[in-house]
């Protein structure tokens, strides 16, 4: 008898800025705990257990959206750091509770160099500036 394929939903997000380097980027980045900093899709986040980007260290991050009837939904979740690498500028985590339907989450994040001999965007910025990559596998709910 065969098994059904296992499904699962992936995808991916990028972000290329032509006048900041990777270096630059990661700066801002590499804090996990402040990640509401950096994104508008994040409302809050705040450390619930372990050190800021250190394997172990457990996130509460809430999110504010509009649902399909125009009414406004609360999204929370805890995520825990399952692996950081700062000499190659990422972390992957995966979510461990959230109100959003999801059982199984995990999200990997970083920054590498643009492409060599790019524009730059005219402002300077080391060339061909840098991409940031979000990329997901889930559960589907």
């Amino acid at each position: 008898m065969e098994q059904e394929p296992k499904l699962e939903w992936e995808g991916k997000a990028t972000a290329t800025l032509t006048n900041t380097t990777a270096d630059q980027a990661w700066s801002l980045m590499k804090n996990y705990t402040d990640i509401d900093k950096i994104s508008p899709a994040v409302y809050t986040c705040h450390k619930l257990e372990g050190v800021d980007g250190e394997t172990g260290c457990i996130r509460y991050a809430t999110s504010k959206l509009t649902g399909p009837g125009g009414e406004e939904l609360s999204l929370w979740a805890k995520e825990r750091l399952i692996e950081t690498d700062p000499l190659n500028r990422f972390y992957r985590y995966e979510m461990v509770e959230s109100n959003g339907g999801f059982r199984r989450y995990f999200v990997w994040l970083g920054v590498e160099e643009g492409e060599e001999g790019g524009s730059g965007g005219g402002g300077g910025g080391g060339g061909g500036g840098c991409v940031i990559e979000w990329s997901y596998v889930a559960d589907p709910i």
